[in-house]
């Protein structure tokens, strides 16, 4: 869980995650992911400077908290309130899960980090696991995780996934919309079909997402559909807006390509139908 107030000094034992790395920290690039644990302060070195512990126990790198806010996350405050640690154990050994085992976590936030976790180590080899948290995982907040780390390109059997998902109609919504969410990133000729087929379907979340990526897709035959989920479909999806909103967006943004495809063709390179690339997601509030 991300911690919004930070104090000035962070305690001991609290769980920071590695996010980022720049020019000035490349090393970190493959360490991103990493979780830590602040260590005790030390008196010699002071409380600027923080220690941070890696899942050995061991006191690994030290920084300060303006670096440390920068590049980490805070997902845990500890309560701890022996700064020094004097009379303390040393920090033992923990059990980092890995990001499977955080795809596959009861909480809807730890999921959806590990899924994070995923597409930015982009390991084919956790594809097939993964696959089966889509089609199989007990939790549809596990399953909806699941769909949103397939948003790599690692061949057909993830597009298969997807669109298996977004036509199951006894599927949870929220499910099905993160699948079709994932198409835009990740799909063949016929996902175009089926993201048409449900783009009138009854869940506002499926509507939404499948007008997003039918638009991401350049697809010109979903004009007349989306024009009527424009004039209609005034519901809000939670977190974002009414699907009316959406299917304006993605009407403009077709028309857009269509104009541009006069000019110079090109093909999407998940399939044969022809597009320029688009502009990652926006707000348009």
């Amino acid at each position: 869980m991300v911690i919004k107030k930070i104090p000035k000094i962070i305690p001991p034992r609290s769980r920071v995650r590695l996010i980022r790395a720049d020019r000035r920290t490349p090393s970190w690039e493959k360490a991103k992911g990493r979780q830590f644990r602040i260590g005790y302060y030390s008196r010699k070195d002071g409380l600027d400077c923080v220690w941070l512990v890696n899942e050995n126990g061991t006191y690994e790198q030290t920084t300060d908290r303006a670096f440390l806010l920068k590049y980490f996350e805070v997902e845990q405050l500890s309560q701890e309130k022996n700064l020094y640690g004097r009379g303390n154990r040393r920090l033992r050994k923990i059990h980092v899960p890995t990001p499977l085992e955080r795809l596959t976590a009861p909480s809807s936030i730890e999921a959806y980090e590990g899924a994070k976790e995923i597409l930015q180590k982009d390991d084919p080899k956790v594809v097939r696991p993964i696959i089966n948290v889509l089609l199989h995982g007990q939790r549809a907040l596990n399953r909806a995780a699941a769909a949103y780390a397939l948003q790599i390109p690692c061949g057909n059997a993830v597009v298969l996934a997807l669109e298996k998902t977004v036509a199951n109609k006894r599927e949870h919504p929220r499910v099905r919309g993160q699948a079709a969410e994932s198409l835009a990133f990740n799909h063949r000729a016929k996902s175009h079909d089926i993201l048409l087929a449900n783009i009138h379907d009854p869940s506002k979340e499926v509507r939404f997402w499948c007008a997003y990526s039918l638009a991401e897709m350049a697809d010109d035959d979903a004009l007349v559909p989306l024009k009527r989920l424009a004039e209609e479909d005034h519901r809000v999806v939670k977190g974002f807006w009414s699907v009316s909103k959406e299917a304006k967006w993605a009407i403009r943004v077709i028309r857009k390509e269509m104009t541009q495809r006069k000019r110079r063709r090109k093909l999407c390179i998940y399939c044969s139908k022809a597009r320029t690339n688009l502009p990652y997601r926006v707000s348009r509030a």
